[in-house]
């Protein structure tokens, strides 16, 4: 008997033979066009040392001797859980790996590279997003450069926003991550 993935994988070369042969460019299915997830950070903070439930960590601040207002070049490296809902306790995806750098002198932008692991649910795979983002757009735009498993190939946007925050040390908070994919 064969499982939801066989038949995925089966239909995914049939009409990988069409394309071919057709010379044209079709979505293929079992491939979500859509796909959103939740990101829940926990930055580690030496003043309330939680250092048993952090998920991402600030580097140090650049040898400089002059005013930095925006810390640029500050690094944060992170692990993120990912969940299907926007509270932390919602079904588990996976987890979301990577770095972002703030990188202006003028306000505060961050470039993102990061990961999506996705290790539960209908669709298993990574999603790989990159980008630079201003905070202080209510919705910011990254860049899906690809994937692998069932997001093989992904193309696309990821378009984030700020579900909640809280500045209470240690620093918390939650994304979403709505993205359209193309294969």
């Amino acid at each position: 008997m064969y499982n939801l993935g066989d038949i995925c994988i089966l239909l995914l070369i049939g009409l990988s033979l069409q394309n071919l042969e057709n010379g044209g460019h079709k979505k293929l299915p079992c491939r979500p066009s859509k796909f959103l997830f939740y990101l829940h950070n926990t930055v580690y903070n030496p003043v309330v040392d939680n250092q048993d439930y952090f998920n991402s960590i600030y580097g140090l601040p650049p040898n400089i001797s002059f005013p930095n207002p925006f810390s640029f070049g500050v690094m944060n490296t992170f692990e993120d859980p990912l969940t299907a809902g926007p509270s932390s306790s919602s079904t588990s995806l996976g987890k979301a790996q990577g770095f972002y750098v703030l990188n202006s002198f003028t306000e505060f932008t961050l470039f993102h590279l990061f990961t999506a692991n996705i290790t539960e649910g209908d669709f298993k795979g990574t999603i790989d997003i990159f980008g630079q983002l201003r905070e202080v757009d209510p919705i910011r735009y990254l860049t899906v450069v690809g994937g692998t498993g069932a997001f093989l190939g992904a193309r696309g946007l990821a378009s984030s926003t700020l579900v909640n925050i809280d500045h209470t040390p240690p620093a918390k908070w939650t994304l979403s991550f709505e993205l359209d994919l193309y294969y």
